[in-house]
């Protein structure tokens, strides 16, 4: 089964890799994304190292208002500035802690907006946290 979440971006957001390895490297997360990859003109699988297994999450930039009717009302996303990033994945978890800790980058440090359509939901910082922690947890 597919999964996927929204991240809603404003339009000067830093789209590079290279921008959330560094992000990630101060937040002392386990994920490391290929270089050169820019998320505003990329589409297909983006390629990151997490907790040191190589995997790719599918991502699609989407305009707002190709996805505005899947989403609830939020008084925080401007649909003239908005930017709208798609990740999807299967049933790995590697990809989804890629989608996870991607989104969780964004919202800490650039005030992402992420919507979960399986939960038809947002989701904020510390939801997108335990969510990565609770893949994180051995069975």
């Amino acid at each position: 089964m597919s999964m996927c979440i929204f991240l809603l971006l404003t339009s000067d957001t830093p789209l590079k890799t290279e921008n959330l390895n560094e992000i990630a490297k101060t937040m002392a997360l386990p994920i490391q994304f290929n270089s050169n990859i820019d998320l505003g003109t990329h589409s297909g699988f983006l390629p990151a190292t997490v907790n040191g297994v190589k995997q790719a999450v599918e991502t699609l930039k989407l305009a707002f208002s190709e996805v505005a009717l899947l989403l609830p009302a939020n008084k925080d996303i401007n649909p003239e500035d908005t930017v709208v990033i798609q990740f999807r994945w299967g049933g790995d978890p590697n990809e989804k802690l890629i989608a996870l800790y991607t989104a969780m980058l964004y919202t800490s440090s650039y005030d992402g907006i992420v919507f979960d359509s399986k939960l038809n939901k947002y989701l904020n910082t510390e939801q997108l946290k335990q969510s990565i922690e609770s893949l994180l947890k051995p069975a």
